[in-house]
């Protein structure tokens, strides 16, 4: 889609949501009374008043570090009048929140939202949206990169917020007095944040920008890689033609789906390398198979005959039938060589713009402009998202310059 009428339809979505009039009012831990969210009955009725709401703030707790799948313990959502405290270890379903978090006419805040989106979009099955990441506007408004929530609350509200139970077991019931309220502070006071927020940009001229950031940010959480294009991420994939890229395709698919299908960490299953060494010596035998180094006896009892089976399938096919052979990444020096070039570029329309420089553009964008570049890439289309939009507007036609030096 042409950038500037997507950006076009971003603004006109969030126009109606950035012209209401906020009022103001004080946020303290002795004010905030959750209600929790326990049962269908409750559920339905909190996510009434969402959809009726127009504007909630929204974090989840999470824990993921022995799964594939992230294990929600607490969804926190804020309304005007309301702070709710969903329970998904207690409901058998979450469809009614579903259809709030994809309802185009409620305005999902967030704090640092990257986490949360990706979390929610397992319970949605699509990222939700429209979204407003306070982190991301606070950067704008001249709070620094990535300021923390905790900071922010007390920047912009001068409300000190206890972050005791950051690291807290969400996945253990009953929830204790402090869990409850430190999930409650968590989101009480992103909708002031917002309101002041909002303010500030439209003083600075600076909404749209921002509009933009919320628009990629959905859309970056969509862009989720699937098992058969897992093998394209390989940084080396670019180096197997014909059927040994087929092999390594079929085996990193399979990987894939097995964690999946077993709820374990990718790595917990089998690790890249290890990966790669059985596509690159393609056992056709359990016996081949259990040599390799680092293959676990568990992994050739349990689906040696898959991976065999696999390998073979691959080396049997017809030429034309194997993956497209991918292109080689330019030499990482010139890339480098490049980036350089850009850098004093940013950091001088930082200084002007007065932003943090990372907020202007991360050095991985630079990097995919100068692969863009010597990959031949037009005018037109040579641009990285992140540099589209306002950021060409300002600043495009210096970096295009510097690239042709």
């Amino acid at each position: 889609m042409n950038v500037t009428r997507l950006y076009q339809a971003v603004r006109r979505t969030f126009a109606s949501f950035h012209s209401l009039r906020i009022k103001e009012f004080t946020v303290t831990d002795r004010n905030v009374a959750p209600v929790m969210v326990e049962t269908a009955q409750a559920l339905n009725k909190a996510c009434s008043s969402m959809l009726n709401a127009g504007i909630i703030g929204m974090d989840t707790e999470f824990v993921r570090t022995r799964n594939f799948f992230p294990k929600l313990g607490l969804i926190q959502v804020s309304t005007w009048k309301e702070i709710y405290l969903i329970d998904p270890l207690a409901l058998e379903t979450l469809e009614p929140l579903a259809e709030v978090l994809t309802s185009q006419d409620v305005l999902k805040i967030f704090h640092s939202c990257d986490e949360d989106l990706e979390v929610l979009s397992f319970l949605c099955g699509t990222p939700p949206g429209p979204i407003f990441d306070t982190q991301v506007a606070a950067a704008y408004c001249g709070h620094g990169f990535q300021i923390g929530y905790q900071g922010l609350v007390q920047a912009v509200l001068d409300v000190e917020l206890d972050k005791g139970e950051t690291r807290s077991a969400w996945l253990k019931r009953p929830l204790t007095s402090s869990q409850v309220k430190y999930a409650a502070m968590d989101v009480a006071c992103l909708i002031p944040i917002y309101a002041r927020l909002v303010k500030q940009l439209k003083d600075m001229g600076r909404i749209t920008w921002v509009e933009e950031e919320m628009d990629i940010l959905r859309r970056e959480a969509c862009a989720e890689i699937t098992p058969d294009e897992y093998y394209t991420t390989l940084g080396y994939a670019w180096q197997y033609k014909g059927r040994d890229l087929a092999v390594l395709k079929s085996l990193f698919e399979w990987r894939e789906c097995m964690a999946a299908a077993s709820d374990l960490p990718r790595n917990f299953l089998m690790k890249n390398k290890v990966v790669r060494s059985i596509a690159d010596k393609k056992p056709r035998s359990l016996r081949a198979l259990s040599v390799i180094t680092d293959v676990r006896p568990s992994i050739v009892r349990k689906h040696g005959k898959d991976i065999t089976g696999r390998i073979r399938d691959a080396l049997e096919l017809p030429l034309e039938a194997c993956p497209e052979e991918l292109p080689k990444p330019p030499n990482p020096r010139k890339i480098g060589k490049i980036v350089e070039r850009l850098k004093p570029i940013v950091q001088e329309e930082a200084e002007r713009l007065a932003l943090p420089t990372e907020l202007v553009a991360r050095r991985r964008c630079l990097t995919e402009l100068a692969k863009n570049y010597l990959q031949g890439v037009t005018d037109d289309t040579i641009m990285p998202e992140r540099l589209a939009g306002w950021r060409k507007q300002e600043f495009g036609d210096r970096l295009l310059q510097a690239l042709k030096k």
